[in-house]
């Protein structure tokens, strides 16, 4: 019955969506290593970088996402988030970053809502679910699954959160991609948005200078 099950939901993941390596949000449809959140012709635009297991990436979730997912909601600001893992060694599994980041692109790509994908955004980085830096545990992927029923994902995409298989998106290998540009930056700490080519602190007043 078990074998029976996950050959049934691996086949799922082969087959899901138009393509490989690519994760759906609202009307964006990028591939690679981004996950685009709002509509791609906003009048403001950000690259954000973030670290799921971050405390300071925590903090700027929790101030600003209510602000940040009204903006999305209105058509004002499309965001291409950038995940990383490089505190991943300091999580209680010592998979954590990668996993979280599997679990946004799944929830992306099967809901195909940028709402339902910013909420969980904010659900993973709550001061309630964000894991400690060397904290005694971390989430699992049935607690990160319950995150995306939370958020409205639908549950195929529970689903394969729970499995955990990195197919179609490898959230190690999406992190890996993303570093160099982030390190690319003249601060290559997180949180980061870059604004019109500038980088900037997230936890700084950056929505000032986008369309409110």
């Amino acid at each position: 019955m078990v074998i029976a099950m996950t050959l049934g939901l691996l086949a799922v993941v082969l087959t899901w969506g138009p393509g490989i390596g690519r994760a759906y949000a609202a009307e964006a449809s990028p591939a690679g290593d981004v996950l685009s959140i709002g509509d791609p012709a906003a009048p403001g635009q950000i690259d954000l970088y973030l670290d799921p297991l971050c405390p300071y990436s925590g903090k700027m979730v929790r101030e600003q996402g209510a602000e940040i997912g009204r903006r999305i909601a209105d058509g004002k600001l499309h965001i291409n988030l950038r995940l990383v893992n490089f505190l991943e060694k300091y999580s209680a599994s010592g998979t954590y970053d990668s996993r979280a980041i599997y679990a946004a692109f799944i929830v992306a790509d099967h809901s195909r809502s940028s709402e339902v994908t910013w909420q969980f955004i904010e659900q993973i980085f709550s001061a309630e679910q964000q894991p400690k830096e060397e904290g005694p545990t971390d989430l699992s992927n049935d607690q990160l699954a319950g995150l995306a029923d939370r958020a409205g994902a639908p549950p195929s995409a529970q689903d394969l959160i729970k499995l955990g298989l990195p197919i179609p998106f490898d959230g190690h290998a999406i992190a890996a991609g993303n570093l160099p540009l982030l390190r690319q930056l003249p601060d290559s700490g997180v949180p980061m948005v870059v604004v019109d080519g500038e980088s900037v602190d997230g936890n700084s007043d950056w929505l000032d200078r986008l369309p409110a």
